[in-house]
């Protein structure tokens, strides 16, 4: 009875052992004396909002000799970000539950009072397909004209890893700001419904679709009412009668605050001509007095409204904020006429139709 007892436990045993084994995991691994005494943090692949922490899913300090190991299992197959210490430096890591075993190394080592360390890992074919889309990367952060080089190549390499876990993460971070993409992320959105249903960026991709026709070309801004400077609410269709730059931008945006003194310039130059002209910028600060500071910083002398709920919040999903600044063009009817103006490209555009 008893050797019978132990065999049972023992085959019991193995095969919870063979379960675990079977589910799979991470092994995160890297030695470099530059990390020594160093704790590397594994985050996960959002955070709640800019004011909380990045949350934290794995941490390992490493020894003397700078070895550390991170291992564990994931909520699900996504982009993590891999961080030493509390420097803002992150390099992205996909991980999926499928036994990896990734060894990373130091790759950017600044010599100063306060040197940057990136880690950057290999060991897997998703990250190989991952580092293969590095070289668009500008493509995450600004649109560019239909038939580019850089886009149409990027396009080929979508349909070619349409299947992999990390397709609806790439489509949405580098077709979302391309109307010319448009059809190729409908028809990729459509296969990861059949196919990857539980991805989540599929929800993300669902708004991008319906966005499109919301805020194509000729179609009528959807309206709003934010807290404004002066203490009372402003709605946006109020402005209508003159030609309305809808601007979305944030104190803490370098991009966003070097174009200001261009809006100004504009705003000043045209703002009498024609039917008129005049700004709304929405600020996606959570801080109120970071956007006062920054408006009287900045000396913009128009309509100026926050949404405290920052990139996150109702105002900038309605407009398929997904980057700053943005900024849509809208006739005196409130129709959308134009968008991403910046730079010589808003007084270009204002000249042509204020006479």
């Amino acid at each position: 009875m008893k050797v019978g007892y132990w065999l049972a436990a023992l085959g019991a045993l193995s095969c919870l052992n063979g379960q675990a084994q079977g589910r799979g995991g991470y092994e995160i691994t890297g030695q470099d004396p530059l990390l020594a005494g160093q704790s590397i943090y594994l985050l996960s692949a959002a955070r709640p909002s800019r004011d909380q922490p990045w949350p934290s899913l794995d941490s390992a300090r490493a020894d003397v000799s700078g070895r550390f190991v991170l291992r564990g299992q994931v909520p699900a197959p996504d982009v993590y970000l891999l961080r030493v210490g509390q420097q803002q430096a992150m390099q992205p890591v996909p991980l999926a539950n499928r036994q990896e075993r990734l060894t990373a190394r130091v790759v950017q080592a600044r010599s100063s009072a306060a040197p940057t360390y990136l880690l950057r890992p290999t060991g897997s074919a998703e990250l190989e397909l991952l580092q293969a889309f590095e070289p668009y990367a500008l493509l995450r952060s600004a649109p560019t004209k239909a038939g580019s080089k850089e886009l149409l190549a990027m396009q080929r390499m979508l349909r070619r890893h349409a299947d992999s876990y990390l397709a609806p993460y790439l489509t949405f971070y580098h077709l979302r700001l391309h109307p010319s993409a448009q059809p190729q992320l409908d028809s990729l959105t459509q296969r990861f419904e059949r196919e990857q249903p539980d991805s989540p960026y599929l929800g993300r991709l669902r708004e991008l679709r319906a966005a499109a026709q919301t805020l194509a070309i000729g179609a009528e801004a959807p309206d709003f009412t934010l807290p404004s400077s002066g203490g009372t609410s402003l709605a946006l269709s109020s402005l209508r009668g003159k030609y309305v730059l809808v601007d979305f931008w944030a104190s803490w945006c370098k991009p966003c605050r070097a174009e200001n003194p261009n809006v100004l310039a504009a705003h000043q130059k045209y703002q009498h001509r024609g039917a008129g002209f005049t700004v709304l910028s929405v600020s996606l600060d959570e801080k109120v007095p970071d956007w006062q500071q920054a408006v009287a910083q900045d000396a913009l002398p128009w309509p100026q409204v926050i949404d405290e709920a920052g990139v996150r919040g109702r105002t900038g999903r309605l407009y398929n904020v997904v980057g700053i600044p943005a900024t849509f063009l809208l006739d005196p009817q409130g129709r959308i006429v134009a968008t991403e103006l910046r730079g010589s490209a808003l007084g270009r555009e204002l000249a042509r139709r204020l006479r």
